[in-house]
């Protein structure tokens, strides 16, 4: 991977988040906007980001054009579930490394776990890794919106009471409905059986998903933009333990997470995505959860604020050592 490169992308995703910050301190983005510019990501762009990664991958493929290293998909669906059954026994270290309070530690559990691999993964992914890059991207994160609503849920849950004081079995908490009608897992369902079956988009069809999919990232990161700016900076940054947690998780656990990658994944750029995942901030999912299933949503925003910002600098440095000192 080209330092450079990453050092450039990450300049340029600051940029974007600075200026969704600056929207928001003159109140262009508001909160009612952000949770518009959420929903439409997550039900419209997203998806079909998804959907047009897969699409462009079986063209390359059918045209002969990926140097005869096309990989399975079930193979990289199993390296998948391999990478965040990895990222799970780390949180299990890191939670007894750090003796958390009993009332946060399924929270940094959780926070361990699920990295931006969507919003902010996908634009490192597709610049880094080109449209390679972007396709074993979008099947971590198809993978990633499986896990959260099943795995997150019982990490964050562990041990705790509904709001009638009654605990409630895994496969309860779980709601499956909501995770069946995830829009990303239905599209990604849709994108697996059509590239399963060797079937492309229509051109106009295709178009239209890459017009859409391609207003990801842009939005994420001014709405990741806008949401830090509305974080209270004195309170986080005096926040000792997180800030230890984050140099940790963005510094420690990648680095574990590259030992392991490099002994099991003989393919560099899947390694390489593998990585760049890894070393992503905390997902804006987790205080999305933390509201939801009634943990602390205020350490949840601080954690993605202190993640986010220190993966600006952590992030190339990171590519650098496993480059030089642990190289593929």
């Amino acid at each position: 991977m080209d330092i450079s490169v990453i050092l450039e992308q990450l300049l340029r995703l600051f940029l974007v988040l600075c200026i969704g910050a600056l929207l928001a301190k003159v109140d262009i983005i508001d909160q009612c906007t952000k949770q518009k510019l959420t929903k439409l990501m997550l039900y419209v762009t997203t998806p079909l980001m998804i959907l047009d990664a897969f699409n462009d991958r079986l063209l390359m493929i059918n045209r002969g054009e990926t140097g005869g290293t096309s990989l399975h998909l079930g193979y990289l669906f199993a390296v998948s579930a391999g990478f965040y059954a990895m990222m799970i026994l780390l949180s299990v270290l890191v939670t007894m490394l750090f003796r958390f309070p009993k009332d946060t530690r399924n929270l940094y559990a959780f926070m361990t776990v699920f990295g931006n691999v969507g919003f902010i993964g996908f634009p490192i992914a597709q610049a880094v890794c080109g449209s390679e890059g972007l396709f074993y991207a979008a099947i971590l994160n198809s993978v990633f919106n499986v896990l959260i609503y099943t795995v997150g849920v019982i990490l964050i849950t562990a041990g705790k009471a509904d709001d009638s004081g009654e605990s409630r079995s895994v496969w309860q908490r779980m709601q499956p409905k909501k995770l069946l009608l995830t829009p990303g897992v239905l599209c990604c369902a849709v994108a697996v059986l059509l590239f399963s079956l060797k079937i492309q988009l229509p051109s106009v069809l295709a178009d239209t998903c890459d017009t859409l999919g391609g207003l990801t990232s842009p939005l994420a990161l001014l709405v990741v933009g806008a949401n830090l700016a509305g974080t209270p900076l004195k309170s986080t940054l005096c926040n000792l333990r997180l800030n230890v947690y984050t140099l940790v998780r963005q510094l420690i656990l990648p680095v574990l997470m590259w030992l392991g990658i490099r002994l099991v994944i003989p393919h560099e750029v899947l390694a390489s995505v593998l990585l760049l995942m890894a070393a992503m901030p905390v997902a804006n999912m987790a205080a999305l959860f933390a509201t939801e299933y009634h943990s602390d949503e205020k350490l949840a925003s601080q954690a993605i604020f202190v993640t986010t910002l220190c993966s600006l600098f952590s992030l190339p440095l990171i590519v650098w050592f496993c480059n030089t000192v642990l190289p593929f």
